[in-house]
């Protein structure tokens, strides 16, 4: 990335924190913080770190002669957080966060931007139904936040947890991940009973997602149905044809149970599959680290100049990251293209092509973060008329 190009985001980036409304952590006092800059390393991540702010004037203070390329914030809370020795800062507790990160996703394809968002927006929905539904917290105890790239942060800061050690985070992350569930346990656990659907623990959700899987092939033509079953280990195209028959004569499972039709090994190959579709996938160090950085709600991402925005859970259902998240204006901005690429912002699509050439501010902005453009300054024959 050119200076030229640097200095036109930072400078873009100044406006923004200018007159921004900043929505500070609880107990921002006691928190470590840390920025990167539109210097010579940037786009680089080198961070300037162990500062402390006094009050909320200082940092807006900061943040408006600064003009950082990214804003993050210690999840711990310290005794001396501007200490620059991790030891010298004595640890007070920490909130628990959730990072779940569209990279950590689809790591075998690569969809468009907009397709990875939504990805990662339904995973997070499975976290927000674990935490409700399992560990019993009411929206009000979280809080939900796009982080402005390609994921969301959801910050739990429940007070009895906040002393919680690395060990008893990592419970948390294998609960949630499904962590050492065996399908021999939950078969000797259930015995493939039936039981009531109220989502209330992982053997109910696995025998859930059973259910609707046999729901689904019994939609399915016959032909459709025998050939994805006999796709399922131990199963095989005449054992398939057979369960379909008799899936044909009743609505419920209960005859698979009660018959010799599935055998075990097609039982826990099945349980194999609905423990990876129900598990959340989280950025697992995230949430056992008691020392982590995070991005502070309502600064801009430096990756992408889209807006870390804070949301409700009413909020997050109907959020749009790509239309809500732009803080940027239309206006024309002249850039050079440096490869082909396609952008997704405010309900357009843009298709580019190397050289230069006319783009939206926000587009533009976005492209440049991605190292994708360079700024130009001359100003095409088109403005010029």
């Amino acid at each position: 990335m050119n200076a030229k190009t640097k200095a036109f985001l930072e400078s873009k980036f100044k406006e923004y924190y200018h007159n921004p409304v900043i929505g500070l952590p609880p107990r921002f006092r006691k928190r470590e913080w840390a920025f990167v800059l539109f210097d010579s390393a940037y786009p680089r991540l080198v961070m300037r770190r162990h500062k402390a702010f006094s009050s909320q004037k200082d940092l807006q203070a900061y943040l408006g002669a600064v003009a950082p390329a990214h804003v993050y914030y210690s999840t711990a809370y310290y005794a001396y957080p501007s200490a620059t020795r991790m030891q010298d800062k004595k640890w007070e507790g920490a909130d628990i966060i959730f990072d779940l990160d569209a990279d950590k996703l689809l790591t075998d394809s690569a969809p468009s931007y907009a397709l990875m968002l939504q990805a990662v927006k339904n995973e997070t929905d499975k976290l927000l139904d674990f935490l409700v539904n399992d560990f019993g917290f009411d929206y009000a105890d979280f809080s939900i936040v796009f982080s402005g790239g390609r994921g969301y942060h959801v910050h739990l800061r429940e007070k009895r947890l906040v002393t919680l050690g690395s060990h008893e985070r990592r419970e948390v992350v294998n609960y949630l991940t499904g962590t050492g569930l065996e399908p021999e346990y939950l078969l000797r656990r259930t015995n493939i009973i039936p039981v009531p659907g109220d989502n209330s623990c992982w053997e109910i959700r696995i025998r859930t997602w059973i259910d609707k899987y046999f729901k689904r092939l019994r939609e399915l033509d016959a032909e459709m149905a025998i050939t994805e079953l006999a796709a399922v280990k131990a199963i095989g195209k005449r054992r398939a044809k057979e369960i379909v028959d008799v899936m044909s004569q009743d609505t419920t499972i209960q005859p698979l149970l009660q018959s010799r039709l599935m055998p075990l090994t097609a039982w826990k190959s099945l349980i194999r599959e609905a423990i990876s579709q129900i598990k959340v996938r989280i950025d697992v160090p995230v949430t056992a680290d008691t020392k982590r950085l995070i991005r502070l709600p309502t600064s801009l991402h430096g990756g992408s100049g889209f807006r870390v925005t804070p949301l409700t859970f009413d909020e997050f259902r109907s959020f749009k990251p790509l239309h809500d998240a732009v803080v940027f204006a239309d206006r024309s901005v002249s850039v050079k293209i440096l490869k082909p690429a396609i952008a997704e912002i405010k309900g357009e699509t843009i298709k580019v092509h190397q050289g230069t050439t006319e783009l939206p501010e926000h587009t533009a902005v976005y492209l440049m973060a991605r190292g994708l453009a360079e700024y130009e300054s001359r100003r095409l024959k088109s403005d010029q008329k």
